[in-house]
């Protein structure tokens, strides 16, 4: 690429130096700047019980957080569910007010009740030992997918996917962000034992989730670098086409002309929104 000296002082001052890396700050690829789903800790398992409950028909249970990057996780996945034809599942947010942060055993206990074989989180559960164990009890399998520190014990779920938990090459994805890189790993399997299902969903059909996958990323305000910078980059791309009536919505009322959305747009217009209706409602 051309690049000023004033350009590329400034980059240098952001640690971006080598042709190779201000080629990917400036111009992120999505098929060459993305790292493999599958080097994550436990993608493996996770992957394998998903296909589990997806030939058995099992109830599925996604247990996600109330703000915006929980919110996205709960798309990515939900969305991810639809396209395949798999509607045997819910989402369960919990109440900010009654329930608080978290992945709460007595949640996992209703799930439970209502059928659920499999609980899959997104941007909650790496400090949720106690559900865990309460899954374990009730006789449900729990996936977490999330993106924080481990402050403690790490729960004993069937898999824990989490870029902070091992030599991931990237570890600032946000929560969202996460869940969608399991749904790159079960769309590749799933197109690698043919099933039909899977089969029928176009190569790189995934891209349209990243319209909520930028906006968690920018409300979580995750370092906006390595996969980060190409997520929100065509997550933009996806946001100013998106078909979504939600989004739509969200950009009439906030004045954002939706062809033109940029990510300042997202963080003061549009996530403060998102995050707005937790604490007004459940």
């Amino acid at each position: 690429m051309e690049i000023s000296e004033l350009v590329r002082t400034l980059l240098a001052k952001r640690g971006v130096e080598s042709d190779e890396h201000i080629t990917a700050f400036l111009a992120p690829d999505y098929d060459s700047h993305l790292h493999d789903p599958m080097l994550l800790s436990d993608m493996d398992k996770a992957v394998e019980r998903f296909f589990a409950a997806f030939d058995a028909g099992e109830r599925i249970a996604l247990y996600t957080d109330y703000d915006c990057d929980g919110i996205g996780g709960a798309v990515v996945l939900s969305d991810f569910l639809k396209k395949i034809g798999y509607d045997n599942f819910e989402v369960y947010m919990p109440h900010r007010d009654i329930e608080g942060y978290g992945f709460h055993a007595s949640a996992v206990r209703e799930l439970a009740e209502r059928g659920a074989k499999l609980i899959i989180t997104a941007d909650v559960g790496i400090s949720g030992v106690e559900a865990t164990k309460a899954a374990f009890d009730a006789g449900v399998d729990v996936i977490i997918t999330d993106h924080h520190e481990a402050m403690g014990e790490i729960p004993r779920a069937l898999a824990v996917v989490n870029p902070k938990l091992n030599n991931y090459p990237f570890a600032h994805l946000c929560g969202a962000a996460v869940a969608f890189k399991f749904v790159q790993a079960a769309l590749a399997e799933g197109k690698r034992r043919r099933l039909e299902k899977f089969i029928a969903i176009p190569d790189g059909w995934e891209k349209w989730l990243l319209d909520v996958v930028a906006i968690a990323t920018i409300a979580d305000m995750v370092s906006m670098t390595g996969e980060n910078r190409v997520l929100v980059h065509w997550g933009l791309q996806v946001l100013r086409k998106s078909p979504r009536p939600g989004v739509q919505a969200l950009c009439e009322v906030a004045r954002v002309r939706q062809r033109e959305i940029t990510e300042d747009d997202i963080g003061f217009s549009i996530a403060p929104r998102l995050n707005a209706a937790s604490r007004m409602a459940h």
